[in-house]
């Protein structure tokens, strides 16, 4: 259904998307994109970069000159109130005589947030909660990590309308159309690290890169791999050695195959682990305070997909609906993991839904990181 944007909409939109040309780039900074507008017009645009360059308000203040005053900035984050490695960007709005600020969302960290009422306080009209959801969406990591230990997980499964992820011999190119596996590789542009499990590697040889979008930088491909299976001449050993990390037990570090695999430059990331099952919140953890990872895309099979799910390590879904059946029951399903009742269920909540080509893209948050936004 068209839902026409108002004005404040559609200059809110623009400002969404300078913002998420840094996002994933900025942690533990948020990604936040603004725009001058003047009698209709835009003015300027910018975006935050990453953390210690000039904040997306400053930026297009800058580019707007002598002409911001009298103007509109739209900026889909409350400008910040504070001195950390920039100034405040409330005083430089103030300075540039900026007549009114739109804002998308209020800013959740109280070091930096005042903003609204510092430009009150200076006489500037202020509106806040434009498109509220969307650019909350566009500081989801952000949020999570300024309270978390670990970073922020993404869970990515495609499957059909019945379920499978992959047929009875694994096989899973392509469920999704094309538009999807596109929109994809924009998502791991978005995220610090792409995850999967040992059987991905095995199956699919895959290189776990950001394709079709120009990136500066490649997110970490991070392989849960307690027993080190994974072959030295996979690709990405051969080909993405130092970006290439390996959650492994802590046991398997004594083995001929962990010497080679560090010769050749993989970091390798040891963790407890019992019965070959290895604990993965303390190896997120670890790829967080080891590594500064504070987002990771996990797109690995059903049997990662379950444990990450079962120990709380799924903070927001996308999960990718084909319009295909594959019948019987014979293949690999979403989840695999220990059976519950219908009261011990997950419960996610439920946040857009999106169409790519011919496949459906459901998103989802755990509850308790959208309370305030659903």
């Amino acid at each position: 259904m068209w839902v026409e944007l108002t004005k404040d909409e559609w200059f809110m939109k623009l400002a969404l998307s300078e913002g998420y040309k840094g996002k994933g780039k900025t942690l533990p900074n948020p990604a936040v994109g603004a725009v001058v507008v003047k009698d209709g017009k835009v003015i300027s645009t910018g975006y935050h970069e990453r953390a210690g360059l000039p904040h997306a308000e400053r930026i297009a203040l800058e580019r707007a000159g002598k002409e911001a005053k009298g103007a509109t900035l739209y900026v889909t984050l409350e400008p910040c109130n504070h001195y950390g490695r920039t100034p405040p960007c409330t005083e430089a709005i103030i300075s540039a005589g900026i007549k009114k600020v739109v804002i998308g969302v209020r800013d959740p960290n109280p070091v930096a947030s005042g903003g609204i009422e510092r430009l009150k306080r200076a006489g500037i009209e202020v509106e806040v909660g434009v498109l509220e959801r969307e650019c909350f969406e566009l500081i989801e990591d952000f949020v999570f990590n300024l309270k978390s230990p670990r970073p922020f997980v993404s869970l990515k499964l495609a499957s059909t309308l019945d379920g499978a992820i992959a047929d009875k011999e694994g096989n899973s190119k392509w469920i999704t159309g094309k538009e999807a596996r596109a929109y994809v590789h924009k998502l791991r542009s978005y995220y610090n690290a792409v995850m999967v499990g040992i059987g991905t590697v095995l199956k699919d040889d895959p290189l776990l890169t950001v394709r079709e979008y120009p990136v500066e930088k490649q997110p970490f491909a991070v392989v849960v791999d307690p027993t080190l299976k994974i072959p030295t001449n996979c690709r990405l050993v051969k080909e993405r050695a130092s970006e290439l990390v390996v959650i492994t037990d802590q046991s398997s570090l004594l083995t001929y195959k962990a010497g080679i695999l560090k010769d050749l430059g993989v970091k390798l990331l040891p963790v407890f682990g019992v019965e070959g099952v290895i604990d993965l919140t303390e190896a997120l953890t670890s790829l967080k305070e080891e590594l500064g990872v504070y987002s990771v895309l996990c797109e690995g099979g059903s049997s990662l997909a379950g444990y990450l799910l079962e120990n709380s390590n799924v903070d927001k879904f996308y999960v990718f609906y084909a319009p295909k059946v594959l019948m019987g029951r014979d293949f690999i399903p979403i989840f695999r993991g220990s059976s519950r009742k219908l009261c011990e269920i997950f419960n996610f909540s439920l946040f857009s839904i999106e169409t790519y080509g011919q496949d459906i893209v459901f998103k989802l948050y755990r509850k308790e990181i959208v309370k305030n936004i659903i």
